[in-house]
């Protein structure tokens, strides 16, 4: 953290006349080749800059007593400001789903203030459970919105359609202007971070800034108002620009009381007269790294120039490179024979692992320099909405922070071990919270021991049934259980239409291990009647007793009892006791409950049949996908099925698992 509540006369006189000479000076950063701008001296009198973690940090890499905000709720860093801003709140959101920050905006409305929002036109669409109530609050709120199509969304319920040049790319800003309007620039305030404001974003591994800065205030609302067209409350399409036609902002290098922060903006423009980004990060690199490099990133694509630089520069045996990366995308660089998932990315200096989150690993970070003990080399920290790939570069509206604080970044690399530790499997990610006296809706049902419930809107958690020992519908790459595909039928019967409560043993909080509940659960109906789910998968022979986890001494005696009568009797998987936890073809199994293909399912070559077994692809968007495929030829990724309509990150991100290109 770096924050001075107050600033003597003189010394602020003094930093102005500094500020003012580097604006003057010429030096290779401000040639025309990078176009590079330089700040002149901020009006501000207090300036700072708070950086906070939502995971746990490890401490244990603190120098000098630097403290961490880590474990922080991060949608609290937005909704205090709007709550506590004077004159106007502008937000650039990807994407757009908690109510906590819609509802503040609407009571920044209420109190007078101008209150501007801008979206990517993809995510108005692509998640209406979970959108469009936001749309009709922030109508209902008097708020204007507009995507990157150029269409605005009026409070009157008009919808005005434009298309504006670059729509299918992502604007892909995460950041809010707070009181940029002010005749004050003491009341300026940035807030920005690699977080979506949805209701996953704040379980998501992320962080956010909070930055009292004028200068850079001012920077975010240029290329706020570049993209809405206008320094009005309306915008203005027609003078709307994204993507590769945005101009650069007019500064690009400020000063934070006395720390260096370089700001940029991509994507690169068409006439290429702004800065790009990965040229600058590659320099950072290549000049600045005499000792670590560390990186953590929901995606680093191996080919990019950024990627190369990196791995080139770890090739030293002087340099020390820790990364860690969304699990996902290490699966896909694995599964590719990429450097950062290979031998060589965890040999000598090098120590290359995926992650292992609550839910995605979603920074986009890249710490130089931060365990280097030399007081003369200032470590740098690089992070923002800035994806590392080919896409942030060139198509994607983004920011990025260079920081050059020595005390910044060991906050960073306090988060990044705490991350590491989890990756090594040495701490556990935090569980979210769950309540036995409360009621949840069931999200899906993974096979006959596992479902998934949603614990707070779109947030899925796996629950295993206590006790339960059932069948498996994944029990190897392309087999399951016997029996699992009819267990697995019969628990979607029993909890069709139900919601479900979960306990551990006394009705207490259930037990959490390797990010999954272990709970006994009830599941009841519209008129109340209740189900003890856990004891009807034993008594109809659906799966055996389980002996693991805590479980209370009287449901173990009923459990073992339930077994051994089922068993006795002959019923469902007991009638063939021989196969009982024998592996079986998986077709075989899922044929007893759908028809359904082998999984993963090849997204390039599969029928319309086969597409409508994934979960939320139904034959319209089964449709979507082979049109998609047969216009613009086979997906490279399955990240591509988020380039059609109707299918958006949620989707993709469930389908993962399942598809294969």
């Amino acid at each position: 953290m770096i924050r001075q509540n107050s600033i003597t006369f003189i010394n602020l006189v003094l930093l102005m006349l500094f500020l003012a000479s580097c604006a003057g000076a010429s030096s290779s950063a401000d040639s025309p080749e990078t176009a590079i701008t330089t700040a002149s001296a901020d009006t501000s009198t207090v300036e700072w800059m708070e950086v906070y973690f939502n995971m746990p940090a490890d401490t244990t890499f603190s120098r000098g007593g630097i403290t961490v905000n880590d474990s922080h709720d991060l949608i609290s860093t937005l909704v205090d400001l709007i709550d506590e801003a004077k004159y106007s709140v502008d937000l650039a959101i990807y994407d757009f789903q908690n109510h906590l920050v819609g509802e503040a905006l609407v009571r920044a409305r209420e109190r007078g203030l101008r209150v501007r929002v801008i979206v990517d036109y993809a995510n108005r669409t692509n998640n209406p459970r979970f959108n469009e109530p936001m749309w009709e609050m922030l109508r209902e709120g008097d708020i204007i919105t507009m995507d990157d199509s150029g269409t605005i969304f009026w409070p009157d319920g008009r919808t005005e359609t434009n298309r504006i040049t670059g729509a299918g790319s992502f604007m892909h800003h995460k950041f809010a202007v707070i009181d940029a309007v002010s005749p004050d620039p003491d009341d300026f305030y940035t807030w920005a971070g690699s977080m979506n404001i949805t209701y996953t974003g704040p379980y998501n591994t992320n962080l956010t800034f909070v930055i009292k800065d004028s200068g850079i205030t001012k920077a975010f609302e240029e290329e706020f108002e570049m993209m809405w067209g206008s320094s009005g409350d309306e915008p203005n399409p027609s003078r709307a620009r994204f993507k590769r036609d945005k101009r650069n902002v007019s500064q690009n290098i400020f000063w934070v009381d006395e720390t260096k922060v370089e700001l940029y903006f991509s994507p690169m423009n068409r006439d290429r007269s702004r800065p790009s980004v990965s040229d600058r990060i590659v320099e950072l690199i290549e000049t600045e790294v005499d000792h670590d490099m560390a990186f953590v990133a929901f995606a680093i694509t191996p080919t990019i120039p950024i990627s190369q630089a990196i791995w080139q520069k770890s090739a030293d045996p002087d340099i020390i490179l820790n990364g860690v990366i969304d699990r996902s995308f290490y699966g896909r660089y694995r599964n590719q024979g990429e450097i950062w998932a290979s031998p060589e990315a965890r040999i000598l200096g090098r120590s290359i692992m995926p992650g292992r989150e609550l839910r995605k690993l979603h920074h986009k970070t890249l710490i130089l320099d931060a365990l280097n003990e030399d007081p003369d080399d200032t470590a740098i920290v690089i992070s923002g909405s800035y994806n590392f790939s080919a896409a942030a570069e060139n198509s994607n509206d983004e920011y990025v922070f260079m920081i050059h604080s020595d005390e910044i970044a060991n906050q960073f690399i306090q988060d990044f071990m705490g991350i590491k530790s989890r990756a090594r499997g040495d701490t556990e990610p935090p569980v979210p919270a769950l309540d036995p006296e409360q009621w949840y809706r069931v999200a899906s049902v993974v096979d006959a021991q596992i479902i998934e419930v949603e614990l707070s809107p779109n947030l899925r958690y796996p629950i295993s049934l206590l006790g339960v020992d059932a069948p498996r519908m994944f029990a190897g790459p392309d087999s399951s259980h016997y029996h699992a595909g009819a267990s697995k039928a019969y628990l979607e019967e029993i909890l069709e239409g139900r919601e479900v409560r979960m306990t551990g043993v006394g009705g207490v909080r259930p037990t959490d291990r390797y990010q999954r509940y272990y709970a006994y659960v009830n599941a009841r109906d519209a008129d109340g009647n209740e189900i003890a789910v856990n004891r009807k998968m034993l008594q109809y022979g659906m799966a055996d007793y389980s002996r693991f986890y805590l479980q209370h001494p009287d449901s173990i005696q009923v459990y073992r009892n339930l077994v051994d009568e089922a068993r006795a009797a002959g019923l469902n998987q007991w009638a063939n006791p021989e196969l009982v936890k024998t592996r079986v073809p998986r077709h075989q199994e899922s044929a007893d409950v759908s028809a359904a293909p082998e999984f993963p399912i090849n997204i390039n070559t599969a029928s319309e049949d086969e597409l409508t077994a994934l979960p939320n692809i139904g034959p319209a968007r089964a449709r979507a996908i082979i049109e998609y495929r047969e216009t613009n030829g086979p997906f490279r990724s399955v990240e591509d099925l988020g380039n059609i309509r109707g299918i958006g990150p949620v989707t993709v991100e469930n389908l993962r698992a399942l598809v294969e290109i």
